[in-house]
């Protein structure tokens, strides 16, 4: 078994003397069991919890590159081609066609128009001022039987009939009693003339003081006009106490029918009448 030195620890040898530190071997020296340790043991610390590492920060995205790599003047170059675009175009609506289309000078057959007509209690003239006359002034007419006479606000007997239809007058009507939806009447030329318009005035347009007769009597919304050929020609009316008229395609005819095909519901308000009235009627031509 080794022997150590009881000084410095190192082991002895044969000598009296330790060959390490030089001190006198003692003839007891116990054996001792010495570790010689790389390092001395470090001192006991108080125990610790371990830290909770910090959490992570998700580091920001980074920004995208743009994937347009056409130069920044790109954008102002179609810019200003646009607005050349639109000025030219501009220009061009404005100018309208090197070549308009001719208006027609000619209205549809079945377009009513209100041309004008004297004042209420006026005579119409025979020359209406259109191309033409009025060729009812000379025809004769056969119709339904109409209302009795009555009496105006002066006293004054007022017949209704249908003969009242040719003399040009507003102030004077045909009248028939109720709804004469379906009513036909015949106006006679005489002898064959060429007709190139025609028109009435589709209710009573008297006024007798401060009456007005138009909205007391039904009024007359759309007829039917036939000539000598079967030819048949419809025109809508509105409610007006003026002439309505309508050009038509030449018509050579010896006579002209008229028929109603529609009427309005009777007068209303105080003086209301259940009565169908025609003031005045053109058969313009020649």
């Amino acid at each position: 078994m080794p022997v150590y030195c009881m000084h410095c620890g190192a082991e002895l040898g044969a000598g009296r003397f330790c060959t390490n530190c030089g001190t006198p071997v003692g003839s007891a020296t116990p054996p001792v069991d010495v570790e010689i340790l790389d390092a001395p043991p470090a001192p006991a610390t108080a125990r610790t919890a371990p830290t909770a590492p910090a959490a992570a920060v998700p580091a920001a995205a980074p920004a995208r590159a743009s994937t347009d790599h056409r130069p920044h003047w790109t954008g102002w170059l179609l810019l200003a081609v646009a607005v050349l675009l639109a000025a030219l175009l501009g220009s061009c609506l404005a100018r309208g066609s090197d070549h308009p289309k001719k208006a027609s000078a000619e209205p549809t057959a079945s377009a009513s128009t209100a041309w004008a007509s004297p004042s209420k209690g006026s005579p119409t003239p025979a020359d209406t001022g259109r191309a033409g006359v009025d060729l009812a002034r000379d025809a004769t007419v056969t119709a339904p039987r109409p209302i009795r006479p009555g009496t105006d606000l002066a006293g004054h007997r007022v017949p209704y009939p249908a003969t009242n239809m040719l003399d040009g007058r507003r102030d004077s009507a045909y009248r028939l009693a109720g709804d004469a939806t379906g009513t036909v009447i015949r106006f006679d030329l005489g002898s064959e003339r060429t007709v190139t318009a025609v028109g009435l005035v589709n209710g009573y347009a008297k006024v007798d003081g401060a009456t007005d007769w138009y909205p007391l009597n039904r009024r007359i919304q759309r007829v039917e006009w036939r000539f000598a050929d079967g030819t048949t020609v419809q025109q809508d009316l509105v409610d007006t106490p003026d002439l309505q008229a309508m050009q038509v395609a030449p018509e050579k005819t010896s006579w002209v029918e008229l028929r109603l095909v529609q009427v309005s519901k009777p007068g209303g308000g105080h003086g209301g009448k259940d009565t169908t009235a025609i003031s005045d009627v053109l058969l313009l031509g020649s």
